[in-house]
């Protein structure tokens, strides 16, 4: 049986490949990342406008997100300090997750 850390990053790269084919289908950007579990989605097609002035426009499209589509995202704004402007329309997909459950979509 193959070991662990042998069988980790082919899972995490099939995981990553099948989420980030399923944004550019939803026609989505992604920046993929070259190591880790989490990519970047640029929400800037979905042409969402939101309220900003008290909560950041990627936690109110995280929450949107998630109860419109199912789809439980990261706000990128929580790890930016005071460049918050530069994540402004991206969240954090992760993939690791099992193949069956990324397919399912």
């Amino acid at each position: 049986e193959e070991a662990y850390f042998t069988q980790l990053p082919r899972l995490m790269q099939d995981g990553c490949g099948i989420l980030t084919e399923a944004c550019k289908e939803a026609g989505l950007p992604v920046v993929e990342p070259y190591s880790g579990y989490y990519m970047l989605l640029d929400t800037t097609p979905l042409d969402l406008e939101f309220d900003t002035s008290k909560v950041p426009y990627d936690v109110q499209c995280s929450k949107y997100l998630i109860e419109r589509h199912k789809l439980a995202t990261i706000p990128t704004s929580v790890f930016f300090g005071l460049n918050k402007e530069l994540s402004k329309k991206y969240v954090r997909l992760c993939f690791a997750k099992c193949t069956t459950t990324l397919e399912a979509g």
